[in-house]
């Protein structure tokens, strides 16, 4: 990954958004997202050389980046001028590309501050027969190489990992040797070796801010201790580097704060993953009324700073995102991934 291009990217997350003219004719349908900050919006992943982003389609016509095509093929656009040439669309079957990344419950009793999917009567749910015939028609894709599983919370905790854990050893009876990775929040531990023994390979529970204070006003509904507590024994069970989490920049966090947070996590065997903060319709009441205002989206600079910092404090502690092979370090798509990026 050179310099520049990542630095491009940068930008392209820093943006978030991508209009695209009606009379291209997309070699694939646009992901529709099923839970986070961008649920209900369709995006398209992109790639340039060896660097994925995925971005949100606006249906502004006077949106800063903007898809166009030349003889050679796609390029996206910069407030009007070329900004990346030789761009690929990459197929996104199941949210991700090379994996098929499915949420089980589009709805969510948490209220997190920061995330757009619907309160418990207002969304869907995939069944275990969906999930495998999606798995199926995924497997078919070139470059298929893993299964991860989400969940929305619609009622008790312990009932939305019962349900996952039959889905992943659903999933690991028809797909014996594929890495599944699961994302889940626990009160009970005992359901993190569940998960283990139904055949999850790797682990995400979101920490998604840090330090407690702010994580009871994003996150209200949830316990910071349980989660950290998870996340420890999720180590033990899962192993050094086979559990991630998210840390999302953007929520008035400060990067000392946020050093604190990856070095916190990576000390524990944890490859925390950052993220910066998603604003759209189905968040920014929530957010401006957790935080006091709408915050604004994180910039490049900061992104690649971070970024930086984060690479640092995984060596130092033996992680490399370049092992995990389930979910957001595998998709590479959302974030500035160290070791890959940068």
């Amino acid at each position: 990954m050179t310099e520049e291009s990542t630095r491009k990217k940068a930008k392209l997350l820093e943006i978030g958004e991508i209009f695209i003219p009606k009379e291209i004719d997309m070699p694939c349908f646009a992901s529709l997202s099923r839970a986070g900050p961008d649920t209900g919006m369709g995006a398209h992943a992109f790639q340039f050389g060896e660097s994925r982003v995925k971005l949100t389609v606006s249906r502004d016509p006077e949106a800063r980046l903007r898809l166009a095509e030349n003889p050679s093929g796609f390029i996206i656009l910069l407030d009007g001028r070329k900004f990346l040439g030789d761009v690929r669309i990459l197929p996104l079957a199941a949210h991700s590309p090379n994996q098929a990344f499915l949420n089980l419950s589009g709805e969510c009793s948490m209220g997190c501050a920061f995330c757009s999917m619907p309160r418990p009567g207002k969304g869907e749910f995939l069944s275990t027969q969906r999930a495998l015939r999606i798995i199926d028609i995924s497997s078919k894709y070139p470059g298929f190489g893993a299964v991860a599983l989400t969940s929305g919370i619609p009622g008790p905790v312990g009932e939305a990992n019962r349900q996952m854990a039959k889905a992943v050893k659903s999933i690991r009876a028809k797909y014996p040797d594929i890495p599944i990775g699961v994302e889940a929040y626990f009160e009970d531990m005992a359901d993190i070796l569940r998960f283990a023994e139904a055949g999850a390979t790797e682990l995400k529970i979101n920490i998604e801010t840090w330090p407690e204070e702010r994580f009871g006003r994003i996150c209200p509904n949830r316990d910071f201790a349980k989660t950290l507590k998870a996340l420890e024994k999720g180590v033990t069970v899962f192993g050094w580097g086979k559990v991630t989490g998210n840390i999302i920049l953007g929520l008035g966090e400060t990067d000392e704060e946020v050093t604190e947070a990856l070095e916190n996590l990576s000390a524990m065997g944890v490859m925390p993953n950052v993220r910066g903060i998603r604003i759209g319709p189905g968040n920014r009441d929530k957010l401006e009324k957790a935080l006091g205002h709408v915050p604004e989206r994180v910039s490049g600079e900061r992104l690649l700073a971070i970024g930086k910092l984060h690479r640092k404090i995984l060596e130092e502690n033996s992680l490399d995102t370049r092992e995990f092979e389930t979910m957001c370090f595998s998709c590479r798509c959302c974030d500035i991934v160290p070791m890959v990026d940068l």
